[in-house]
């Protein structure tokens, strides 16, 4: 994928999800829709016990909001709130999320760099390549951490997940064709989907904060890339830039990922 199709939320909050749905995938095998019910998707009440949230201070003057050391730091936005994605620390707003993202997920970044009062995040809106930063604000956000990383080689068409840095799972994937390279660099999930896909996708697709910037002439669809399950071959290049592995291994990521875990693709 990209996936070729637009993903309906079904349920709570199904109108918001059913405008933001078309931007969400591109480029892939079908144009069938693809049905997500509301049940598949964590939601942002839920507990968010997974990712191993820090404590936050109790009163005090400094509003700055501290990152575990440990692991693989993450930030997310507290319910009600909202928060800019900047260009730059202090820099000039690009996007404003809230406490959900379009499909109900948490919006959750994993925290690739900081500088003072700021935090670099990967996310759908800079490009690829490229940082937003977000402002360390514990009014707004919470700190956690998440000891799983999902690491894709693209020349060795393999990808693995990795606990706490020691590899549990490692898989053959098939990648993006010449023209629809899978693009490179550090990603973080955004959102996991189990159930009721379109059967191009297999069992259930990871959605990456990798965007796809060659979609075909003519694409009226999303152009965000994800890890989705297929029935097809294997070890090749021949999508549109998503990442296709068999369904158990698809599954057996999201059992275990949450948004916001890191995520690399490599030459």
């Amino acid at each position: 994928m990209a996936v070729n199709s637009r993903f309906l939320i079904v349920g709570a909050g199904a109108l918001v999800a059913l405008l933001a749905a078309a931007l969400l995938f591109g480029g892939g095998d079908s144009e069938a829709p693809v049905t997500v019910t509301a049940s598949d998707q964590p939601r942002a009440e839920d507990s968010v016990a997974d990712l191993r949230p820090a404590p936050e201070p109790a009163g005090g003057r400094d509003r700055v909001l501290e990152l575990p050391a440990n692991d693989h730091p993450l930030v997310w936005v507290k319910r009600r709130q909202k928060v800019q994605i900047h260009a730059a620390p202090g820099g000039a707003a690009v996007e404003t999320v809230g406490h959900e993202t379009e499909f109900g997920s948490p919006t959750v970044f994993a925290v690739e760099r900081t500088r003072g009062e700021w935090a670099g995040v990967p996310n759908p809106y800079t490009g690829n390549g490229t940082l937003g930063w977000v402002h360390l604000d514990r009014d707004r956000l919470r700190a956690g951490n998440t000891p799983y990383e999902i690491v894709v080689d693209l020349s060795e068409r393999r990808a693995h997940l990795s606990r706490g840095g020691e590899t549990m799972r490692t898989f053959t994937v098939s990648i993006g064709a010449p023209e629809t390279t899978t693009p490179t660099g550090r990603f973080a999930v955004t959102d996991t989907f189990r159930g009721d896909l379109n059967p191009a996708y297999g069992c259930c697709a990871v959605a990456l904060t990798a965007v796809q910037p060659n979609l075909p002439s003519g694409w009226l669809g999303g152009n965000r890339i994800a890890i989705h399950g297929t029935s097809g071959p294997l070890g090749v290049p021949n999508s549109s830039g998503c990442v296709r592995a068999a369904d158990r291994d698809v599954s057996a990521l999201v059992d275990a990922v949450y948004p916001g875990a890191p995520v690399l693709i490599r030459e």
